[in-house]
């Protein structure tokens, strides 16, 4: 049968769709299912797409590094809920929308003051923004593609401010400030002081662009499966921020800092990378679901970003910063030494975490950061799926627990 299924995708021009149908074919009749869904189609989308081969990812077919070099958040995020890229009007007017919405309520503050400080900001930033729903009642109305636009565009204005809140625990936080742009206001919301310098402010900028959307990962499979159910945006994207809290998602630029620290100084990398390839384990940064070369992000971050920052007269850094950045290097000299015949590089968690940690973030907030950017491709995708014919999710599965068993009692 599946020689005969094969023969049939041979005659597909399409060389790597071709390939993938293969691959899924193989999938099933050796596993009868698919692990994780992977390669598995589930929604057609015209957001974003990646060549894991040639290492491009694109929105709205523009290359992501090229709207990290001449973009702004808002104009990102613009070409994301509305499909291209704003006029000048447009841009100005999505920044205003997004400065004149990020308030909370009284209520919601408290709130959020009251949660424990050991909780993880990821699972306080989910309960936040169910919490935002309770303002917006006509949230439910999910066939009506204004009102979907408006809580994406005031959830995208409130999420920063549900972290500088919590972060600074003052219910009056950036009460009477002014800023310039989103991104101005997002960093400020982490660190008052380097949001007062043009040169970070742009960079958070780019990285926010970078981690602004991803095809269907895991986290905006959530979105998906949990809007599918034509549940409030609310539900959906908080969803979407507990997925990417896992160490495998976007936690894993925190786990990286964490690896770096573990090794200590460069001359230790080697040792540290031959003890975790001989037990078995993996190297946090390293290796990519879909890429099969260098991620762009990643490519990005490293050629063009952080050379701002480490160049000989780049941005002032403390020696903490300077020693992680001098391990990271060493760490993918030898990475790309050993994986790269099997298709392993540097992902963009690798990077990114010495870059916040370079604006002195703590890494508990790593993956907030990454979040603030992903929540434009999350509403997108949101919005996308109440627009087209929404199908809830229904997956089957394979049962392997015992058969039909009966209850026998004591006579």
């Amino acid at each position: 049968m599946l020689s005969k299924l094969n023969n049939v995708l041979s005659n597909l021009k399409d060389k790597e769709l071709r390939e993938k149908y293969q691959q899924i074919l193989t999938t099933l009749f050796e596993k009868g299912y698919f692990p994780g869904l992977e390669n598995i189609p589930v929604a057609k989308s015209g957001i974003s797409d990646i060549d894991g081969e040639q290492g491009l990812l694109t929105f709205r077919g523009y290359p992501v590094e090229e709207l990290a070099e001449h973009c702004s958040y808002e104009e990102v995020c613009f070409l994301l809920l509305k499909g291209d890229l704003p006029l000048t009007q447009e841009k100005n007017d999505l920044q205003q929308k997004l400065l004149a919405n990020k308030e909370l309520t009284n209520e919601i503050k408290e709130t959020i003051i009251c949660m424990s400080q050991d909780l993880h900001p990821m699972y306080m930033l989910s309960s936040g923004v169910l919490q935002l729903q309770s303002n917006d009642q006509r949230c439910f109305e999910v066939e009506n593609y204004n009102i979907n636009l408006e809580s994406a565009i005031k959830l995208i204005a409130k999420l920063p401010t549900i972290i500088g809140v919590h972060r600074t625990q003052d219910s009056n936080f950036a009460q009477g400030e002014s800023f310039e742009s989103f991104a101005h206001y997002i960093l400020y919301c982490f660190n008052q002081e380097l949001a007062q310098q043009k040169e970070w402010v742009d960079l958070l900028d780019k990285l926010l662009i970078l981690h602004a959307d991803h095809t269907i990962n895991n986290s905006t499979f959530s979105v998906r499966a949990v809007g599918s159910s034509q549940a409030s945006i609310y539900a959906s994207i908080s969803s979407a921020i507990n997925s990417l809290s896992g160490p495998l998602h976007g936690g894993a630029n925190e786990r990286v800092i964490k690896m770096f620290r573990e090794i200590d100084s460069p001359a230790e990398v080697e040792a540290y990378i031959e003890e975790k390839i001989e037990s078995g384990q993996k190297v946090m940064g390293i290796g990519h679901r879909v890429y099969r070369t260098y991620d762009p992000r990643a490519l990005y971050l490293k050629n063009e970003m952080l050379p701002q920052i480490f160049a000989q007269e780049g941005m002032a850094v403390n020696s903490e910063i300077q020693k992680l950045y001098d391990i990271a290097q060493e760490v993918e000299k030898i990475a790309l030494d050993k994986f790269a015949d099997k298709g392993l590089y540097p992902n963009v968690d690798f990077w990114s975490g010495i870059l916040i940690r370079a604006m002195r973030i703590k890494p508990e907030y790593f993956t907030t950061i990454f979040a603030l950017g992903r929540i434009m491709g999350w509403c997108a995708h949101w919005i996308e799926n109440m627009k087209g014919n929404n199908k809830i999710f229904r997956p089957n599965q394979l049962y392997d627990g015992f058969g039909v068993r009966h209850v026998l009692r004591d006579q």
